[in-house]
Formats: C-alpha cells, sequence, structure tokens
C-alpha cells in the first residue's frame, strides 16, 4: 500500500504541512487521522476538534466524508485545507 503525500493547510495555526495519507481509508477517517496528528506534532496547541471539514484548495470545494481517498480525487501532491 502507498501512501499519498499532501500538503495541508491548518486555517487555525495558520500553517502548513505535509502528511501521508493512507490510501484505503475515508475521508472522515482522514479528518480524524489530521487532527490527531496535527494535535501531537503541534504538543497540543491545535486541538482535538473534530468538528473540522477538509477543503480542496485546487478545485475549490469540500470532500465528502464518506468517500475514499482514491475515489475523492486525493493524490500525491494535492494542497487541501483543514477548517
Amino acid at each position: 500500500m502507498n501512501k499519498v503525500l499532501v500538503e495541508v493547510y491548518v486555517l487555525k495555526m495558520d500553517k502548513t504541512y505535509e502528511i501521508f495519507l493512507p490510501p484505503n481509508k475515508c475521508v472522515a477517517d482522514i479528518i480524524v487521522m489530521l487532527v490527531n496528528s496535527i494535535n501531537e506534532i503541534t504538543n497540543g496547541v491545535f486541538p482535538k476538534d473534530y468538528h473540522v471539514a477538509l477543503f480542496d484548495s485546487e478545485a475549490g470545494g469540500f470532500f465528502d466524508p464518506s468517500l475514499s481517498l482514491k475515489k475523492s480525487n486525493i493524490n500525491n501532491g494535492k494542497k487541501l485545507i483543514l477548517f
């Protein structure tokens, strides 16, 4: 299983992170993983708030949480925004 490297801009932190994502997960699971990862990276400064959404900064629009990573067209180099 190849992981997908994406760039995630975190609006609440005004910071960008490069993160590997597992391709077999749905967007909802990816959001939870991102929140947990960023919380850990920031030593708890970023809150574990799961009421966030993932936005496609290139195409515009929010990702459907029920779609798999593959079906949502999230691939290597994709630029995302965590709202």
